[in-house]
């Protein structure tokens, strides 16, 4: 067997095994905090055991965002730990370049994001929803409305298709519309006719979109002369909205959805000229996220091999910390750019990424 193989597998051992440490302590100390951010909320129905389930939930989601950080500091504590017990400088002195370290550790990086993958695109967004779900009715229960069906938007949800502009107050456990509203203007952009329902059944797909059929409501015209009002107990409606773009998953901030649901909604608001511009950063942050990854393990190793060689371990995890502060408060503070200077959201992403990739590989060029 080739013997650098066997250094590749040693090298992406001593990654992974300090990453997962540190995914231990990370994960715990966040749903800790997580925890206590939910217990003081101050809702009577909302309990100790609501709270702990909330957050079990939505500890696939805060695990996905660790990721970064955790094979940041996974690979300086990992490859520190090789560098203090002079195992680097024998590896080096055996003839292991810069470039066959940072390719063995870019396998371990490479597995522990494929991993994760499966973990923030699958699993993440789904256990999102049904935390957020099972916070609504619970806080729907705590305010009298036990017994009611459906999950209740705050404020309702107001959706928008071409001339018409509906409102939903809240969504059943079968994923059916509840409270519904409709508003259509005619050409001269007046109020022509309103569809009043108590709700609305998705029926099948169509070319794009669905049928939905209404229950139990009033639909009123209005003219230049007249108004007519008639009740109908069902009605057929094909729109262009389906049950994968209004869901639970309404309930969840952009950033914690999965690519495909923010490509569904990206393309939903892109069509009707609405502004797309959180969704678009929260998407661009996902697909841009192995870069980012691969990025602050190339200013991982720089340190190690530059002036965090002979450090202790209480220093590296320091400063570590710093910079994974660092890179995050640039990625806070270039996101909101996309929205008030009209950056371009890939680019506002993509300019924090591009100062660790270039900070990384510098220091790898002083060092090599």
């Amino acid at each position: 067997m080739n013997p650098l193989s066997r250094i590749d597998r040693y090298l992406c051992r001593a990654v992974l095994s300090a990453a997962g440490v540190v995914l231990l302590a990370l994960t715990a100390l966040v749903a800790v905090f997580a925890l206590i951010e939910e217990l003081g909320e101050g809702h009577s129905a909302y309990g100790a055991l609501d709270a702990a389930w909330y957050v079990f939930l939505t500890l696939p989601r805060r695990v996905w965002e660790l990721l970064p950080y955790v094979l940041f500091l996974g690979s300086l504590i990992g490859l520190g730990k090789l560098a203090s017990q002079s195992e680097l400088v024998a590896l080096r002195a055996a003839g292991l370049s810069v470039s066959r370290l940072t390719g063995a550790t870019a396998w371990a990086v490479a597995l522990a994001w494929a991993l994760g993958l499966a973990t923030g695109e699958w699993i993440a967004p789904a256990t999102e929803a049904s935390a957020e779900a099972h916070k609504a009715r619970i806080l729907r229960d705590s305010a009298g409305l036990r017994g009611s069906a459906g999950i209740e938007f705050k404020g309702g949800y107001w959706y928008r298709e071409g001339s018409l502009y509906m409102h939903v107050e809240a969504l059943d456990d079968n994923g059916d519309l509840l409270g519904v509203r409709q508003y259509w203007l005619n050409d001269r952009g007046r109020l022509s006719l309103t569809r009043e329902a108590v709700r609305a059944e998705y029926l099948r797909a169509a070319d794009a979109g669905g049928d939905w059929l209404l229950r139990d409501g009033l639909e009123t015209h209005l003219n230049d002369d007249k108004l007519l009002a008639q009740p109908f107990s069902e009605l057929v409606w094909r729109g262009q909205i389906d049950p994968g773009l209004i869901s639970e998953r309404l309930l969840v901030d952009a950033r914690k959805l999965s690519l495909l649901d923010l490509r569904r909604q990206i393309s939903y608001l892109q069509r009707e000229g609405l502004d797309a511009t959180s969704q678009l950063i929260a998407f661009w942050s996902k697909c841009l996220q192995p870069a980012s990854l691969f990025g602050l393990v190339l200013l991982a190793l720089a340190s190690v091999l530059g002036p965090l060689r002979d450090v202790g371990i209480g220093v590296r995890i320091s400063a570590g910390i710093v910079v994974g502060l660092s890179f995050k408060y640039l990625q806070d503070l270039f996101a909101p750019m996309a929205a008030v200077y009209e950056l371009a959201p890939a680019l506002a992403v993509g300019i924090p990424i591009a100062l660790c990739w270039a900070v990384g590989i510098l220091g790898l060029r002083r060092v090599g």
